[in-house]
């Protein structure tokens, strides 16, 4: 071979080697670099706040109605009326018949027929115009569909009564939607005045549990027949009358809340004051609740579980309410059209305000406090947080300063234990301030793409802010549409801001995400921690990635640290629970690319040799779902721990390590 040509064929190939070389030594720095992160075990810090120990409970998202409140019955009330979605009394109920049997379903007002009482405005009028094949009924198929299982008690309850046309009597049956029956009733007799009614059914039967299932009420001559009210009411979480369903309200439990806030949200104030909360509708028999109609989310809200359902709620979960009050504006600007009650109206808010909280706190000798004695909790709720507005602190600042002041002083003159929030900014880039206003806790509200860029958000605030609480926060890569799940990487950006506001700990409330829970296909802002149809449910990555890093391994105070990471985001701290002395360390690598990390705690004492971790891992894209809902769960294990050891983070994990410091 001629040498020049074996020269230069020799010199490509050593070029090619050093080159594949140096790139490979290039991408092997990256994965495989020492990097180091040094915990002072010695300096322990604040308290650690109850980071995702708070959950902002509203109905939207059918989050109460069709998920956590147990009752089955789509419409019950016949006040389902909008005229934008052509919808009418008869919403959401269907006329059942069979052969030449026939009649009519029709929204009745008390232009039409003498209503229940003053708090209803509508009923519905079943008439038969034939028997000839069968009974005719009509059908109530839940909130797209109602879950039944063989011996099992389904409480039902309606009110009825009849026309003089009408002489035969009804059944109520839990059936099959194509009519296979698994339960019914003895025969009622209604006469002309309304009457209540109630039975339990209990089906048989059933071969296969879904939600392919109705409600039927069956006349069984001709005639008029008028019906109002109307509930089917499964097992409830903890046998509460008017409760919870059990799957959802067990995940909600499990997240040990500190702090649970309720109407909301924008359900507080809602699009006009018309229409806004009303908490004085929503206690009392259900019958005497004319619920709202919600324009903010297209739905009426029937107010069944209302405020004392709330407060039971929290008293059963072992958290503090948190109430959230109009501030005289409403509607959140930048979603649509907003009013605001000019300062010279403002004292029947500023009133209502105050018999809420006479409700609330009062003594029996009270008038409020009479009036919850006799709706059965004679006994004080523990209700020692107030909110005053929603999300007023940025386009509407300068309207909500002087309301906030107003209401403010009016509490305080009349309740001075009670401690109260400020609205913060909405915005990454704002620190929020109080403008001079006496406030007790600022609350602020983060809904973007990725959390990840607020992991330092709070190593400063305005110290005339006391303590920030985040009441809602939600990463969602695919945007805050209806129906969005949020998947695993949507937990790691969450992940990542939890970690910042944990290690200032000093300087927060509590934090707690954006919303709990929403029916599957029928959501109106995501994302939600859990999902459900109307037979099961499924946790998003976020629930699992709180529970575990925030909840089962939650600290007691936060510890000093350096690190030296390309990829992974910290917080330390110290569990002394329980007689414990273990360190957390707590650790997101949202990189496509591991990272060995060299840990050295300094000041600890004897170490546990076997230290224990727990970690979720996956694709970012990954989503749980009804068909797979645990496609992305924690997993755990033990490693070879001591004062100093090398660990490897995997590509966009989530990690909990815990180490035992034996004094």
């Amino acid at each position: 071979m001629n040498p020049l040509k074996k020269n230069i064929r020799y010199s490509k190939y050593f070029w090619s080697v050093f080159l594949a070389g140096l790139i490979w030594s290039t991408v092997a720095s990256k994965i495989f670099a020492q990097k180091s992160f040094t915990v002072d075990v010695t300096r322990p810090g604040a308290v650690v706040a109850p980071i995702c120990r708070g959950q902002q409970i509203e109905e939207f998202n059918y989050q109460f109605e069709g998920g956590l409140y147990a009752q089955l019955i789509k419409n019950p009330s016949f006040d389902e009326i909008d005229s934008k979605l052509n919808s009418t009394p008869a919403a959401d109920w269907s006329l059942v018949k069979s052969g030449s049997s026939n009649g009519n379903l029709s929204g009745q007002t008390s232009s039409e027929t003498s209503m229940l009482n003053s708090r209803q405005v509508h009923c519905i009028k079943l008439e038969v115009l034939s028997v000839a094949s069968g009974s005719v009924g009509m059908a109530n198929s839940g909130y797209w569909g109602i879950k039944l299982e063989n011996n099992t008690r389904y409480k039902v309850s309606f009110w009825a009564k009849k026309s003089s046309n009408f002489n035969g009597s009804i059944i109520a049956k839990l059936e099959s939607t194509s009519g296979e029956v698994y339960a019914k009733s003895s025969e009622f007799k209604p006469t002309a005045d309304w009457q209540h009614f109630t039975c339990d059914l209990i089906p048989k039967g059933i071969s296969k549990v879904t939600g392919a299932n109705r409600f039927v009420l069956y006349a069984s001559t001709t005639g008029n027949v008028y019906f109002d009210v109307v509930t089917v009411m499964p097992p409830t979480w903890k046998n509460r009358p008017n409760g919870l369903r059990p799957d959802l309200a067990e995940k909600l439990a499990a997240l040990k809340l500190k702090f649970i806030q309720f109407p909301g949200g924008c359900t507080a104030e809602s699009d006009n004051m018309d229409t806004c909360w009303n908490w004085k509708n929503s206690i009392g028999l259900l019958e005497q609740r004319p619920g709202s109609t919600r324009n903010r989310w297209a739905y009426k809200n029937d107010l069944y579980f209302g405020l004392d359902e709330y407060l039971q709620l929290c008293e059963d979960m072992g958290a503090e309410p948190v109430y959230t009050t109009s501030s005289g504006i409403s509607e959140t600007p930048g979603w649509g059209p907003f009013g605001i009650c000019p300062l010279d109206k403002m004292q029947p808010i500023i009133q209502d305000i105050l018999d809420l909280l006479e409700y609330c706190t009062g003594s029996v000798s009270t008038p409020w406090g009479a009036k919850r004695a006799a709706n059965g909790h004679p006994k004080p709720y523990n209700l020692k947080y107030i909110e005053i507005g929603n999300e007023n602190g940025m386009e509407t600042a300068a309207e909500y300063r002087p309301r906030y002041s107003m209401i403010h002083d009016s509490i305080l003159a009349h309740f001075p234990q009670m401690k109260i929030m400020f609205n913060g900014f909405r915005d990454k880039n704002i620190l929020s301030h109080t403008f001079g206003l006496p406030v007790d806790f600022t609350d602020e509200h983060f809904y973007q793409k990725d959390l990840t860029d607020l992991y330092n958000k709070y190593d400063t605030i305005d110290p005339a802010c006391k303590k920030i609480c985040v009441a809602e926060f939600a990463s969602s890569i695919k945007g805050n549409g209806g129906d969005v799940h949020g998947n695993y990487g949507d937990a790691l950006g969450d992940a990542v801001f939890m970690l910042g506001c944990e290690k200032n700990s000093e300087k927060l409330w509590w934090t707690g995400y954006g919303n709990y829970s929403g029916l599957v296909d029928h959501g109106n802002f995501g994302p939600c921690l859990v999902w459900n149809d109307a037979v099961s449910c499924f946790a998003a990555p976020a629930y699992y990635m709180q529970k575990m890093m925030f909840i089962d391994n939650a600290g007691t105070k936060v510890l000093p640290f350096t690190q030296n990471t390309s990829n992974c985001v910290w917080s330390a701290s110290v569990d002394t629970e329980s007689g414990k002395n273990d360190i957390l360390l707590k650790v997101i690598n949202k990189s496509a690319i591991p990272e060995s990390v060299l840990i050295t705690l300094n000041g600890s004492g004897k170490v546990n040799p076997s230290g224990h971790f727990s970690m979720l891992n996956g694709t970012p894209d990954s989503e749980n779902s009804l068909s797979n809902p645990t496609l992305i769960v924690p997993t755990s294990g033990t490693f070879p721990a001591g004062k100093s050891f090398t660990y490897l983070f995997p590509a966009y994990s989530a990690t909990i390590i815990r180490i035992g410091n034996i004094k």
